[in-house]
């Protein structure tokens, strides 16, 4: 990582004057925050442990019809749930000095310690931060794919661990599996409607009435809203009377930017979604250290997401396809 003035300096000059320039008329690009794991009834754990190890147990029907003789009947199945922590990281390496001249001089310090000036902590409070809950959401927490790191290069923010589209994809094939839902396609802006109202349609009637989340890209949640509003079946007064609720159920359909240019479909109970962390989220936690006239910026920490019973989790079965064709970005 490098500070690059260039522009500054053009437009400014390669010097500083005091003035009206400080932090106020500093304007970062807008980040996306972690949408999907504030969803609310997510579980969030710690945990000192680098993998999570729980067990799913499974009861089969156990009533049956009175004889006097002894009939025996009913297993339990204990199935175990593993959901690996990955450790991943952050280092980065600038100059601070290289603001001192010019424009940004303001954030320079008068401290010989450059690890102490203003520009460390703006660089780490008001930009590392929002990037790396930008990096979970938009790259990880869904579309992330695990990749041991070849030595010496520094690897993408999606390789770090592995997202719920890995999760669902392995899990439909795992000796306890989620449940496969066919016939639904890649989702398209002309029949979301009916794709969702048929996804719903293999969910279980004893679940109807629990609360469960079904998670699409934002503009496939746009494009249900759309076509609930161009179909004119419900008698409201405007489309603020909508709701994102399917017909007849407590399932709510989500758009979250992790998802954004999928045309995958899944569901599962909120409290079914598993964020684990070592110790604590000690993403924003950084060593700082001096390196002659750098500052080196050092944080690593172990996460990881996962489901706490896959019986309860619902995928399209395009959406547990690893890269499928129907899973492009052009969702018309």
């Amino acid at each position: 990582m490098a500070i690059t003035t260039t522009d500054i300096v053009t437009q400014f000059g390669s010097y500083y004057t005091k003035g009206q320039n400080n932090a106020s008329r500093l304007f970062a690009k807008l980040t996306a925050p972690s949408e999907t794991l504030a969803i609310a009834g997510i579980r969030h754990l710690t945990t000192d442990e680098t993998v999570y190890e729980a067990a799913n147990v499974a009861q089969t029907e156990v009533i049956q019809a009175y004889q006097h003789g002894f009939t025996a009947k009913g297993n339990t199945t204990f199935t175990p749930n593993v959901i690996p922590l990955h450790k991943m990281k952050v280092d980065l390496q600038f100059a601070p000095d290289a603001i001192e001249d010019n424009w940004l001089g303001f954030l320079a310090g008068d401290s010989q310690q450059l690890k102490e000036w203003p520009i460390v902590r703006y660089i780490l409070e008001e930009l590392v931060a929002g990037k790396i809950a930008e990096d979970r959401e938009l790259n990880m927490v869904y579309k992330g794919v695990r990749v041991a790191p070849t030595t010496g290069t520094a690897s993408t923010a999606a390789s770090a661990m592995n997202g719920f589209k890995a999760i669902i994809r392995a899990a439909a094939n795992a000796s306890y599996p989620i449940h496969s839902v066919a016939g639904i396609g890649a989702l398209t802006n002309a029949d979301i409607f009916d794709q969702i109202e048929a996804f719903e349609d293999a969910i279980p009637g004893y679940l109807k009435s629990r609360r469960m989340v079904i998670f699409v890209a934002p503009e496939m949640a746009t494009a249900y809203f759309r076509k609930l509003r161009a179909l004119g079946y419900y008698d409201v007064a405007s489309a603020s009377g909508l709701s994102m609720k399917v017909d007849q159920t407590n399932h709510e359909i989500v758009g979250v930017p992790s998802m954004s240019g999928t045309t995958d479909i899944w569901a599962t109970t909120p409290e079914n979604i598993l964020h684990i962390v070592k110790r604590s989220d000690e993403a924003g936690n950084f060593d700082i250290q001096a390196d002659k006239r750098d500052v080196n910026v050092l944080g690593h920490w172990y996460e990881g997401v996962g489901f706490e019973n896959n019986d309860l989790v619902y995928a399209s079965a395009v959406s547990t396809v690893a890269d499928a064709a129907a899973n492009s970005n052009n969702p018309e």
